[in-house]
């Protein structure tokens, strides 16, 4: 059975040139492809998104005026759960009416979208339903327009993901795993059974809470540790000072390996590490160690290198790579 390709999106369009754009909390990454091959990137710090667009576009490095864009928020949502089967023309229009025994919100209140990740029975789907708040969606559109971008899909962090790691992993259909991305503000952790997902959650864990310990044990600014943990220098001091917080996000993600447990009779067999803070040389081990699971970097680049074009220039991306997952996930 092939992974499903989740490109269920709350608003998408195949185009063949576009910017990908992800909106993280402390940076700004986007992807350039032309004629469906990744030509250049950016990255900028996100303090304002209107400002900060505006001098991308005048910098000219979003040269298209079609964009993609991914995100992470508390108002975005993904859940997973058993739907009965029916004409799928009806099924949007009941998901609307139910979806409030899924989420916390209301359905006036959200735009949603869903995937069929596989029929349980003859009367039976497995379903994806991916939910953003209104307003929250709404402001960020109002401000792409107001820069002149045309939005052409709006996806999340953890469904780009999901995106990215079925197109680099063909051969993961087998296997119990999960994908834990390591953000600015928080994480996001999927756990994938035989290529299906079967969970999706927000853990307590930040880059930014890290380096806030880091600056204050170092006596340095959260500047300082910043470009300390880019440069990936003293890496075992950097993790030795880190390893508290490391061990209780460890200990969060183990209730939900014993969940899936308990729910599966089956164990996780690998861990997937993607984002700024998965750059630390060793880190992998500590969480190999401390979940006893087999551990490693997500790989970010395409498996099909044809999609990269020849003048772009994989070097100069290489040491903010592992923070360009989701925006990667925008272009498979």
């Amino acid at each position: 059975m092939k992974p499903p390709e989740f490109k269920s999106s709350l608003f998408k369009k195949d185009i063949e040139s576009f910017v990908g754009i992800n909106l993280g909390n402390y940076y700004i990454k986007g992807l350039v492809v032309k004629n469906g091959k990744i030509s250049s990137f950016f990255i900028e710090r996100n303090k304002d998104l209107t400002t900060t667009l505006k001098k991308l576009i005048s910098d000219k490095k979003i040269p298209a005026k079609k964009v993609k864009i991914s995100l992470k928020n508390p108002s975005c949502l993904v859940r997973y759960f058993s739907f009965p089967k029916m004409d799928k023309k009806k099924l949007r229009q009941t998901l609307f009416y139910e979806i409030n025994k899924f989420i916390p919100f209301s359905a006036d209140d959200v735009y949603f979208d869903y995937a069929v990740l596989k029929e349980n029975s003859p009367s039976e789907l497995l379903m994806l339903l991916a939910v953003a708040k209104k307003n929250y969606i709404e402001n960020i559109l109002e401000v792409f327009a107001e820069c002149g971008l045309k939005v052409a899909e709006i996806n999340l962090d953890s469904v780009c993901l999901m995106n990215l790691f079925f197109s680099n992993y063909s051969n993961s259909k087998d296997l119990n795993c999960c994908l834990l991305d390591m953000g600015y503000n928080f994480s996001t952790m999927t756990i994938i059974h035989k290529g299906i997902p079967f969970l999706t959650r927000d853990v307590k864990f930040s880059a930014k809470d890290i380096l806030q310990v880091v600056s204050r044990i170092k006596g340095i600014s959260v500047a300082e540790a910043e470009k300390l943990l880019l440069a990936q220098k003293k890496s075992d001091e950097f993790l030795e000072l880190v390893q508290d917080n490391l061990s209780n996000l460890c200990k969060e993600m183990k209730s939900s390996f014993d969940y899936f447990d308990v729910n599966k009779g089956e164990h996780i067999e690998k861990l997937y590490l993607s984002g700024g803070f998965s750059a630390l040389t060793g880190i992998e081990k500590i969480f190999a160690e401390t979940l006893e699971t087999e551990t490693e970097i997500l790989k970010v680049w395409p498996k099909d290198q044809e999609k990269i074009d020849e003048s772009f220039s994989q070097d100069e991306l290489s040491s903010f790579v592992n923070s360009f997952s989701a925006t990667f996930g925008l272009t498979v």
